[in-house]
Formats: C-alpha cells, sequence, structure tokens
C-alpha cells in the first residue's frame, strides 16, 4: 500500500534533531505523561540486583579468602556489607525526597552525585526488556532530577531555553512569561551544541530547559554537575520538531523556584 501522501508532505517539510533520525511516525507518543514511580522502580530492581550479586560473589569466594586469614575474611565480608548498607540508605533518601519533595540529606542527593546518572543507562536497559520506550524512561527521570534541584544563589541570570520546534504562539507566551520576572533571559537553542555555546555566553546561575526528553537527558547530563536545571519535556501533537507545545504552568512553577523566596512550589 503506498505511503499516505499527508504523511510524506509532513516528513519532508520536518527539520529532524539528531536526536530523532530514526523516527518513523510510528516510534514515539505525542505526549509523554510518565511519574517518577517508573525510574525509582526500575532503579530500586537494578540496586537490589547489585547487592544480590555482591552476596553471591561474598558466598563464592568465602572459602578461599578465608584460607588467607581471619582478618581478610572481616575485611571484605565489612565493604561488601558497607557497599550494600550505604545503596540502601542512598535509596531511601531518594524515595523520601522525590515523594515528599523535601531536600533531605540534600549532599548524597544533589544532582552532582554521579549515582544517580550512573543508573539512568541501567535502567533504560531494564525498561527496554520491559516494552518501557526510551522516552517513558527518560521522562520519569526528569521527572526525578527536577525534584532534586536547588534554586541556583550565585551570579548571573536565569536561562531559559526555548527548542526551534516550539509552536509560535507558544513561545510568545512563554517569553512574556519569563519576562515577568527579574534576572531571566531567554534563547532559541536549534540543537545541543548550540545550546552549551550559549550557556558558555551567558554564565547562568540556572537554567530552564524546554526540549524533547532526547535532548533534555543529554542536556542535563552535560549541564546538571556544574548548573541546576530544570527540563520541561514538550508535547508532539505533530510529531517530534514540527509545532511542539508545553505546560506553560510547568514554566511558570520552575521560574518562581529560581526567581523568587519562600516555599518551593512544585514541579510537575
Amino acid at each position: 500500500m503506498p505511503e499516505p501522501t499527508k504523511d510524506k508532505s509532513n516528513w519532508e517539510k520536518r527539520l529532524l534533531g539528531d536526536e530523532w533520525l530514526d523516527w518513523n511516525d510510528e516510534n514515539t507518543d505525542a505526549s509523554i505523561q510518565e511519574g517518577k514511580r517508573t525510574f525509582l522502580i526500575l532503579s530500586l530492581i537494578i540496586i537490589a540486583g547489585f547487592i544480590l550479586l555482591a552476596l553471591l560473589f561474598w558466598y563464592l569466594i568465602l572459602p578461599r579468602i578465608a584460607s588467607f586469614g581471619y582478618a581478610w575474611t572481616v575485611t571484605i565480608s565489612g565493604i561488601l556489607i558497607l557497599l550494600a548498607v550505604f545503596l540502601i540508605l542512598w535509596y531511601i533518601l531518594l524515595f523520601i525526597t522525590v515523594i515528599s519533595g523535601k531536600q533531605y540529606l540534600i549532599v548524597c542527593l544533589t544532582q552532582r552525585n554521579r549515582l544517580l546518572f550512573a543508573l539512568l543507562p541501567l535502567a533504560a536497559r531494564l525498561a527496554s526488556s520491559l516494552g518501557i520506550s526510551r522516552d517513558r524512561l527518560s521522562h520519569s527521570f526528569i521527572m526525578v532530577s527536577n525534584t532534586l534541584v536547588k534554586p541556583g544563589n550565585g551570579p548571573g541570570p536565569v536561562l531559559v531555553l526555548f527548542p526551534r520546534c516550539l509552536k509560535k504562539e507558544i513561545k510568545e507566551k512563554a517569553k512574556e512569561i519569563s519576562s515577568s520576572f527579574p534576572q531571566v533571559i531567554t534563547n532559541t537553542a536549534p540543537g545541543g551544541g548550540v545550546a552549551r555555546r550559549i550557556i558558555r555566553e551567558t554564565s547562568p546561575r540556572a537554567i530552564i530547559a524546554i526540549a524533547c526528553e532526547r535532548d533534555l537527558i543529554s542536556g542535563i547530563q552535560d549541564v546538571a554537575p556544574r548548573i541546576p536545571v530544570i527540563g520541561i519535556p514538550n508535547n508532539r501533537p505533530e510529531g517530534p520538531c514540527k509545532d511542539t507545545e508545553i505546560d506553560l504552568e510547568s514554566l511558570s512553577s520552575a521560574l518562581k523556584l529560581f526567581c523568587a523566596t519562600g516555599p518551593r512550589p512544585p514541579l510537575a
């Protein structure tokens, strides 16, 4: 059956970003509303798997270690127990923080913590085996990451990055909302390379990035260790990279977090 003319026309007029070169109009959702629970559950499975593997490793090598003496047995056992306890406590604090929105032991749960990002590729593989799409998992991870963001207190503006594919009327409203907050600058980044250049030139104290889940994951991993980042995934009623939309209330909440004092506003 020949390909519909409308779909072909949409494809030809669409300038796809690098992250969407595999798009075929069937492997993506127009609007993803994946909650934090997805990433949290997959992370729990991965951490539990690590602990079980460590226990199996300890069980298998214990007789050989014991042959070297009691001190070796105690040392290796202690290291494995401490590692297991650390992972369990870390996950409990992560779970409580994400669910409650309160920053418990923020030193361990800041986005500078590499463990959170180390879990992402492992969670992606597990999600794929369970039939959970890359974009759904990424959306869930972004929701978790947003919960852990602290307001940037250093010098510099708050930078709002728009994608080039955002629908014109929505972008105008978003710019109007952004202009009502002090020390906020807006810019449009057609890709990750341009976004990084804008960040270098503006030296922002915090970033609000609007993009698809794929671009946001890449950007958060690059920038979050240095600068607080809130990611707002877009909706794609016509597919990626063309007339995308966002929830303006999410943008307003992110701006209030970075620009206003008082209680932390909820982030969707």
